[in-house]
């Protein structure tokens, strides 16, 4: 690690060469998630399919993400984006002249592929080559690059959607993604030395078995009630992948990922915290250009206008949260950004729905998010042990990615199984909608009690 407390440009042009393979991956998402009603048109889908080509791929972005300890030790870091940039390019050319829903989600899928590669190893070169005391700034230069991703992408997805068709999207990703490869290939460069770990395929087998059973039992939990029996499958197999990683990692010599590191209370209470509200802020993200769409009939440029606001907070605050934290600590940013998610929370259940009550509430939740994630991320892997910050960077880019999904499938499934209990779609998806904002504000207020005791119990550790 660079000791001296100065930034190489090289450096400095190796995380923004891989923060834009993120960007793309992640504009790619939202830009698409505000072109889901008229591609559900044009492909003959319904709303639970079509909310694959996100939630999907999150999910395969978080399977890939949990061999990033791996990946780390056994691959350089050029080689790893490499891959990543490549497989994910592909993706995007099979998607962008794609005419069926299959080949468009395999598309999609090699973007979670590259996707998965991608961030955590942002994040590993943070933390492998940035001195501490600008580390704070780097994640969040590092964090708004990628945060600006939502910011730009429904907007960006809903003006190419209503003007020149959803498949324009991919066509103006596709350069910045090569780009981003030939900036990476002459920028990145490698600090640890690699060694020839095996890779522990029993305990990815396992890992992957809780991550898809957990999405595959809420999704349909939510939709179908709690007694469907596919979703009763899915639970069994969440469970079997959770308690047989759990014994697994006990006795393998080198784990995938080292559970250790969750006997930190304030890793562990942080993790969850981040869950919690990240499932919340992707609930909201799925909900309101829907909601926008079918109960106010707008289109989709609207839609995606109606997010703008609140993304373009979330990456502002991120650089700005990152100055904070390096200057004050966590606890001034955390309780900054926490303020503001229960104020915006509240805000959607108190006011009518309207393009303007929705754009001003999401904008509010956002500057909040932008404040409080990084520096949740930073506090808790600094408080971890040099040889496990790698897999608390793989664990925060997994549950991260995980919980987006999650959020996404709770809110498909909920509106879902309103609108098909209801006789006017407008109605349903305002009840489906309505109810999802009571459940967010009760998610919320345990993350910020998580998140206020984590901020006490660091505080107290530094002081001592």
């Amino acid at each position: 690690m660079n000791d001296t407390g100065k930034l190489s440009p090289r450096l400095i042009l190796s995380i923004l060469a891989i923060a834009l393979l993120g960007f793309t991956d992640i504009m790619l998402e939202t830009a698409l998630n505000v072109s889901f009603p008229v591609m559900m048109k044009e492909l003959s889908v319904n709303a639970g399919t079509i909310q694959w080509l996100t939630s999907g791929v999150i999910l395969l972005t978080t399977v890939v993400v949990i061999l990033s300890p791996w990946l780390k030790q056994r691959f350089t870091n050029r080689s790893q984006f490499t891959v990543a940039a490549i497989v994910s390019i592909i993706g995007i050319s099979i998607d962008a002249m794609s005419t069926q829903f299959g080949w468009i989600l395999f598309g999609r899928l090699l973007q979670g592929v590259g996707g998965g590669v991608g961030l955590p190893l942002m994040y590993n070169v943070v933390f492998e080559q940035v001195p501490e005391r600008k580390r704070g700034t780097m994640i969040g230069l590092a964090s708004l690059i990628v945060a600006f991703a939502p910011a730009l992408g429904p907007s960006f997805g809903g003006f190419l959607t209503e003007h020149f068709g959803w498949r324009m999207i991919f066509w103006v990703v596709l350069p910045i993604q090569i780009g981003s490869l030939l900036l990476g290939w002459v920028t990145i460069r490698q600090v640890d030395r690699t060694v020839k770990e095996k890779l522990d395929w029993l305990g990815w087998l396992l890992l992957t078995a809780f991550f898809v059973g957990g999405l595959f039992a809420i999704e349909n939990f939510s939709g179908h009630g709690l007694l469907y029996l596919p979703a009763l499958i899915a639970t069994a197999f969440m469970i079997v992948g959770m308690v047989g990683y759990y014994f697994h990692a006990k006795h393998y010599p080198e784990p995938l990922l080292d559970l250790s590191m969750f006997k930190s209370s304030i890793f562990s209470m942080a993790v969850i915290a981040a869950v919690i509200i990240q499932v919340v802020n992707l609930t909201f993200n799925y909900a309101i250009p829907m909601g926008l769409q079918l109960i106010l009939h707008q289109n989709s440029q609207v839609a995606g206008l109606a997010l703008f606001p609140g993304a373009c907070g979330f990456a502002l605050m991120s650089i700005v949260s990152g100055h904070l934290y390096d200057r004050y600590g966590v606890r001034f940013p955390n309780y900054l950004g926490l303020t503001l998610i229960l104020m915006g929370v509240c805000w959607f259940s108190a006011v009518p729905f309207t393009v303007w009550s929705m754009t001003a509430g999401f904008a509010i939740i956002n500057l909040g998010a932008g404040c409080w994630f990084g520096n949740n991320m930073t506090n808790a892997i600094s408080h971890l042990p040099r040889h496990l910050t790698s897999g608390g960077n793989s664990i925060f880019s997994a549950v991260n990615n995980y919980s987006a999904a999650v959020g996404i499938a709770i809110a498909a499934g909920v509106i879902g199984a309103f609108q098909k209990g209801g006789s006017s779609i407008a109605e349903s998806t305002r009840a489906g909608i309505t109810w999802i904002y009571a459940v967010d504000i009760f998610f919320d207020f345990i993350a910020a009690a998580l998140s206020l005791r984590l901020v006490y119990m660091s505080t107290k550790k530094d002081r001592s």
